[in-house]
């Protein structure tokens, strides 16, 4: 047994390290490092676990350690993931982390550490990044021991949110990521099951959900690589009532103020360390208050060169906000429109070339840049297919998912399609808010393969995930669409062959997007509503949301009218407003 001392402003700390190796249920011993007060009096005690590929020995500094231990009381677990540093076992990336036959690896930590005479029987979990889908494993696995979490920047599903979203290998970064943990073998099971068939069902934490009750504190990156599965944690476990979201303008590094080409101001969210240190005494020492803790607190974004209610903190009772649902259609001439086409409109042909991909440029990425940046350069290449709306009279704010209902025909039996949402701002800048990619041959469903016949005319829904964002007047809402974003995305050969393990032959594609009366091509923004209906921030107080008067609001958040009646509503121009009455909200579009 190790005792450390240090010297931390006029006040001598210290606390006890041991390091012992845990038997799982197979047998295979993990090494688990733990840290505790050197003064036993208040023992026993809760436990703060954290699971990790990254090495026992480095996830804590010194300090970090003391006050967790001497001056907060908890006892600090560590441990090496199984096959990682100096615990035992081959590394299967969390596929033993969970639940899979007869390796519960993360059940049997909390069971050992329940059984230990100076823990009091109450487990929380701690980390980001890895550190934080073992916890979500963990909580799959429903040890009723588990009381909370602190999951930050953390995938749920492991097939959609990080190796393959819409049915693609996300080739840079994990090759990248899985190089560096000498867990490359893993590309092999990733082949073995390209679609997301029973054996991911260990790595879906979605499958556990009815037996959960973990409550977790959950923090993610509108620009994180699991941004998605930060969101669609919560939303799946909201029900138990103990959960609660925090989603900033990040990447995964959850850095500020700079991601991608924008410094968002006021970025930083001050309630990190509080929200997560009375999180912990709340559900393991049944100590003070976690109700001004808000369901879900989120960082509206938006252009940094103008000024607004965006690139501000807001609060809501659940995510999305708002269900309000709007659409917006593909038109002919390159254009955008809340209008569906009427006719048949002449279709948009694009050629994809696999040797001569559109190159990656931002968005949701672990080891790639990551984040808004300009599309320019991708925006005019000749493989790649653009709309646009005119000059917006209002503000368009989307607090939700957002998905591409694409009607589109291949001469070939696969392809990928891809969309990117962009800002298009008065100076001509075409800045990526959030974009997705689906493989052709799971626009049935990810789970199945149904290759294309070619020429036939297919509906493909490219999931673009959630973003917070505010499309201000004067800006135009953008879309580019195409078959290509490498190296963030294994490209596609056109081949309909393996999509993993075929590399050699390749297949130049001509790929059609149509819009017409019979084929509604459009955008589909989900929580689509104004800004300050429902949960404008009170100024210092993030925490709070002001009551919203009646009245007839834009969809900046503006109340044009203080009066609800047919009068009212014969006046307004075109757009979509909110009817406030009574402290409740309807939307109405206004076409012309």
């Amino acid at each position: 047994m190790t005792t450390i001392a240090l010297l931390i402003p006029l006040l001598l700390v210290s606390w006890t390290k041991d390091s012992v190796m845990v038997v799982m249920r197979d047998g295979t011993r993990l090494n688990t490092n733990i840290y505790k007060p050197s003064d036993t009096t208040g023992f026993p005690l809760p436990v703060v676990l954290v699971r990790t590929p990254y090495g026992a020995d480095g996830g804590m500094g010194a300090g970090a350690i003391s006050r967790w231990t001497d001056t907060r009381s908890y006892i600090l677990a560590f441990q090496d993931t199984r096959g990682r540093h100096e615990s035992e076992g081959t590394d299967s990336v969390f596929l033993d982390d969970g639940w899979r036959y007869d390796k519960w690896d993360g059940y049997d930590a909390v069971e050992w550490l329940v059984d230990q005479p100076w823990c009091d029987g109450n487990i929380g979990t701690l980390g980001g990044s890895a550190n934080g889908i073992t916890q979500n494993f963990l909580s799959g696995a429903a040890h009723p021991n588990h009381v909370c979490a602190n999951p930050a920047v953390a995938a749920f599903d492991m097939y959609r949110h990080a190796a393959m979203p819409g049915g693609v290998f996300r080739q840079h970064d994990m090759e990248y990521w899985l190089n560096l943990q000498q867990a490359t073998h893993m590309i092999d099971y990733y082949a073995d099951h390209y679609s997301k068939d029973s054996a991911w069902s260990y790595l879906d934490i979605w499958t556990r959900r009815d037996s959960m009750h973990t409550a977790m504190l959950s923090y993610g990156g509108w620009y994180d690589i699991f941004s998605q599965g930060t969101i669609e944690g919560y939303q799946a476990l909201r029900h138990l009532g103990n959960q609660r979201l925090l989603m900033g303008p990040w990447g995964h590094l959850l850095n500020w103020p700079w991601i991608g080409e924008i410094a968002y101001p006021v970025g930083f969210f001050d309630g990190f360390q509080i929200y997560a240190d009375q999180w912990y005494d709340f559900w393991l020492k049944d100590s003070g208050s976690i109700s001004h803790i808000s369901q879900v607190n989120y960082y509206l974004m938006g252009p940094v060169d103008t000024t607004g209610y965006w690139n501000n903190w807001y609060t809501a009772d659940n995510w999305p906000p708002s269900s309000d649902t709007v659409v917006i259609y593909l038109r002919r001439d390159s254009s955008l429109s809340f209008l569906p086409p009427a006719v048949a409109e002449p279709p948009d042909t694009f050629v994809y070339n696999p040797r001569d991909p559109v190159p990656s440029n931002g968005g949701n990425n672990l080891t790639l840049p990551a984040g808004p940046r300009n599309q320019q350069d991708q925006w005019f290449r000749h493989d790649v297919v653009r709309y646009t709306t005119g000059p917006l009279e209002q503000d368009v704010v989307i607090k939700g998912r957002i998905w591409v209902r694409l009607h589109a025909s291949s001469d070939r039996t696969d392809t990928d399609f891809t969309a990117k949402l962009v800002d298009v701002y008065p100076d001509g800048r075409k800045m990526l808010v959030i974009d997705g990619i689906l493989m052709a041959r799971h626009h049935l469903g990810l789970e199945r393969e149904d290759l294309l016949t070619p020429g036939e005319v297919y509906e493909f829904n490219i999931d673009l995930s959630n973003t917070a964002y505010t499309f201000p007047a004067g800006h135009k809402i953008g879309l580019a669409i195409s078959s290509s974003n490498s190296p963030r995305f294994m490209v596609n050969l056109n081949t309909g062959g393996h999509p993993l393990r075929d590399t050699v032959d390749t297949l130049v594609a001509t790929n059609v997007v149509y819009h017409t009366s019979d084929y509604r091509s459009r955008m589909v923004f989900e929580g689509v509503g104004p800004a300050g209906i429902a949960e404008r921030p009170v100024p210092g107080r993030p925490d709070r949301a002001r009551i919203v008067p009646d009245g007839v609001y834009d969809a900046s958040g503006r109340r044009v009218s203080t009066r609800v009646n047919a009068a009212v509503l014969a006046r307004l121009g075109p757009g979509c407003y909110f009817l406030r009455e009574s402290g409740r909200t309807r939307k109405v579009v206004r076409v012309r």
